[in-house]
């Protein structure tokens, strides 16, 4: 039997007009805290009908995309919000789990660079997931800032 990991991020308000790119945001996040690599939010909302946003993120192998996919439902689930898709989990290489406004995308390194996902949607600006998502300052740091 499975053992679910409790909620650790701050919930995103029922009310909160923001709600869906906080959410998105924090899927983000919890993508980046299961140390997944290359994390993208797009917002697609005036290129397409059926999402707002798409989170993109690289894990490592089938386990590491199933382990963030894990993650990701059981936050939403706190936040009251259920996917209405899975596909890919057992095939390796690419989970999607699409929650309606938002579709989180996990790839391994191969798929990524196979399907170019940000090439097909160059036109989508991105998010600041991290900003959005109140990831502390001393985890924003990149390789620019440590030189």
């Amino acid at each position: 039997m499975k053992t679910k990991k409790k909620n650790q991020f701050e919930l995103v308000s029922k009310d909160d007009p923001r709600r869906t790119l906080k959410l998105a945001s924090l899927c983000a996040r919890i993508a980046y805290e299961n140390r997944a690599e290359e994390i993208e939010v797009l917002d697609i909302s005036n290129l397409c009908s059926y999402a707002d946003f798409f989170i993109i993120a690289t894990g490592h192998n089938l386990t590491h995309l199933q382990a963030i996919a894990e993650y990701t439902e059981c936050e939403m689930e706190a936040n009251d919000i259920f996917k209405l898709g899975l596909e890919g989990r057992r095939e390796g290489g690419w989970v999607l789990l699409d929650y309606g406004n938002f579709i989180v995308q996990l790839f391994d390194k191969d798929a990524r660079e196979f399907y170019q996902f940000e090439e097909l949607w160059a036109e989508a600006p991105q998010i600041d997931w991290k900003e959005i998502s109140g990831t502390p300052k001393e985890e924003q740091t990149t390789e620019v800032d440590s030189l």
